[in-house]
């Protein structure tokens, strides 16, 4: 029961939270303007990580014990929400920000035992620690790239904390740290959802994605040591593999990585449909699809992970094809 009313009150605080940030931010507050590199028309107010993050804060606390790992899982998220906040407002140089992130990274990974592996006992120490930080970082990262169209970045928290919930509780590891924080963040994610829809009333901002990078990547770090590392590279593999594969085409045409661009799968498909709705509609079976995976690899780690690239092929390859239609003169939605 306990689940359950995290569940629903982080829906509820969600929902309610972000309706009263809207009012009180609309002409107040950082707004995200059009331009040719974005995918919205109109002003949109931003920063509505705000009321999600602290409507999953506060049921988090209301019905979970504050465990010494989970207060540092929220210490460092809030440090990065006041960060990203004060880019939002007025932005900060790449360096800074990549120092905070690297900071956060590191937080993460050293409060994983000293005696546990992240990758399975494959690698020297070492190596695995690096290799975890080096990953958080870029997770963090392209949480923030993937949060391009109306819903996704909020459909993609949802599935992926709720998912990591779903997995750990089909162990039946009810007295996981990291439970309540993560049936707090997808309710309050699907509450978020419900302004974040198209059309978007607001965006999550960086003070948002930044922290949710870190929350999500975190959970998906305690999936690997503690549970499965298939499950834990399942759940975000959509959202890993659209903005990997993006940066790697846009280095082989020799781009600007760092700069704004349109050249997502989520993106080009969205713009060439006239439709942010009908490919976050496909994100989230997939996503369905992935969470049922991630709980298969529990007893099929390796064949679950097949069908989970599979999955994502389909997706992005269905994305693609759209991307490739001549793009539509009018729509109903905005693109």
């Amino acid at each position: 029961m306990t689940a359950i009313f995290t569940l629903f009150l982080a829906f509820i605080g969600g929902v309610t939270l972000t309706h009263f940030y809207i009012q009180a931010a609309d002409g107040r507050g950082p707004v995200a303007l059009p331009n040719h590199r974005t995918m919205h028309k109109g002003r949109v107010v931003v920063g509505g990580g705000i009321p999600l993050l602290v409507s999953a804060l506060i049921t988090t606390l209301i019905f979970w014990p504050l465990d010494p790992r989970l207060g540092a899982l929220i210490a460092t998220g809030l440090v990065l929400a006041v960060v990203s906040f004060l880019d939002d407002m007025q932005p900060i140089s790449r360096r800074l920000r990549f120092a905070v992130h690297l900071g956060a990274a590191v937080a993460c990974v050293v409060s994983v035992h000293y005696s546990a592996s992240i990758f399975g006992d494959i690698l020297p120490f070492w190596l695995d620690r690096l290799l975890a930080v080096l990953a958080l970082v870029w997770y963090i990262n392209l949480y923030n790239f993937m949060d391009g169209i109306d819903g996704i970045a909020s459909v993609e928290t949802a599935t992926v904390a709720g998912g990591y919930a779903i997995v750990v509780m089909s162990l039946g590891d009810w007295n996981s740290v990291y439970l309540g924080l993560a049936l707090a963040v997808a309710g309050a994610a699907l509450g978020f959802l419900f302004w974040n829809w198209h059309p978007a009333r607001i965006f999550l901002g960086d003070v948002g994605s930044i922290p949710l990078g870190l929350i999500t990547g975190w959970l998906m770090v305690d999936l690997a040591v503690r549970v499965s590392l298939a499950a834990a590279l399942i759940l975000p593999l959509y959202f890993a593999a659209d903005a990997s594969l993006t940066i790697l085409n846009r280095l082989r045409k020799g781009e600007r990585i760092w700069e704004p661009h349109r050249s997502h799968f989520y993106q080009r498909s969205a713009r060439a449909a006239g439709s942010h709705s009908v490919v976050v509609k496909c994100v989230i079976a997939a996503n369905c699809v992935l969470v049922g995976l991630a709980v298969l690899a529990l007893t099929k780690p390796f064949v679950a992970f097949a069908l989970a690239v599979l999955t994502v092929a389909v997706l992005l390859s269905w994305m693609q094809f759209l991307a490739t239609r001549p793009i539509p003169q009018q729509s109903d939605e905005k693109a």
